[in-house]
């Protein structure tokens, strides 16, 4: 499939869906990740998109679009159509799921013309178990946070960054019991926690960047100094276990992750086994200024040089 194919299709599923995930993404399409954020940057620098943290979202406003010279509309007809499973003249009779090749609604596990999947079983803490069917990454991301969420106790203030895991983490203190305050700087996990009867959940304001969907820079940064959290959970581009450095991939990010660890009395470093070996652009701690790491991984040599550097290691669920 051509590049400009490829983004075509990609703002018809944003004009029927409202947003994108780039893991999503490049599973649909057989791509890597890396091809799908260049094609989702270019569309928004074209302007018929909105990048936001993990994906985009469709612009303001209905997006109407021409596709092989007839207009896109949000129909069943139309998605098919836009994925190349049916022909121009109609669907000549309800597809199957064996017709489908397995494609469904992004995010929902769903089978079009099929009957729905059955939801995930719900664990203990009111999360989704993790099974083979998570986004790759995601099954540790989701097992990071569920670990994360045993540190929270009722009554805390906690500060949630700019983080897939912390993403997850905030879906379980929605669905819990315990009442906290949750400070952060990520829009999405302000939008899961409004609302929320348990929860007081404030936003630290500053400059808002729509790639990483959140609050950064020095502004954000000025807006934390006099705030204290009993605890921080902290997400990482990355973790060099040589250099004892962890890492961001955009150093106004970075300075409000080095804000936020020094005003938390307990801080967590959030690393599924993707982060190790892994180097970002922008050191904004040590590990051992960390209270604890909480991780998924099973490598033995991975463990074993955290136990020297001395950092105190939560496993997984």
């Amino acid at each position: 499939m051509f590049r400009r194919e490829r983004r075509d299709k990609i703002l018809g599923m944003l004009e029927l869906e409202g947003r994108v995930d780039t893991d999503d993404l490049a599973t649909r399409f057989g791509v890597s990740v890396d091809s799908i954020r260049k094609d989702l940057q270019a569309l928004a620098k074209e302007g018929k998109c909105t990048r936001v943290y993990g994906g985009a979202t469709r612009l303001e406003g209905p997006l109407r679009r021409e596709v092989r010279g007839r207009e896109l509309i949000p129909s069943l007809t139309g998605r098919l159509e836009l994925e190349g499973l049916i022909g121009s003249a109609g669907l000549g009779g309800a597809p199957s799921a064996a017709s489908l090749g397995g494609q469904g609604r992004p995010g929902t596990g769903e089978l079009i013309g099929s009957a729905p999947k059955p939801s995930p079983p719900r664990d203990a803490l009111g999360g989704t178990s993790v099974t083979g069917d998570d986004d790759e990454g995601d099954g540790g991301r989701r097992a990071v946070a569920r670990r994360a969420y045993l540190e929270i106790n009722d009554g805390d203030s906690v500060f949630l960054d700019v983080s897939r895991t912390n993403s997850m983490l905030a879906d379980l203190i929605a669905t819990g019991e315990k009442r906290l305050i949750v400070t952060t700087n990520m829009i999405e996990v302000l939008r899961k926690l409004t609302g929320v009867r348990n929860v007081t959940a404030l936003g630290t304001g500053g400059y808002l960047n729509v790639q990483l969907n959140g609050f950064v820079g020095s502004a954000t940064v000025s807006l934390l100094e006099p705030l204290l959290f009993s605890k921080a959970f902290i997400g990482a581009s990355g973790i060099d276990l040589t250099s004892w450095a962890v890492t961001s991939n955009d150093i106004d990010s970075g300075s409000v992750k080095e804000r936020v660890i020094h005003n938390a009395s307990y801080k967590f470093l959030l690393a599924d086994e993707g982060k190790f070996g892994h180097v970002g652009s922008f050191r904004f701690a040590s590990l051992t200024d960390f209270s604890a790491i909480i991780t998924d991984t099973n490598d033995p040599d991975t463990l074993l040089q955290l136990q020297r550097i001395g950092v105190p290691t939560l496993r997984s669920l």
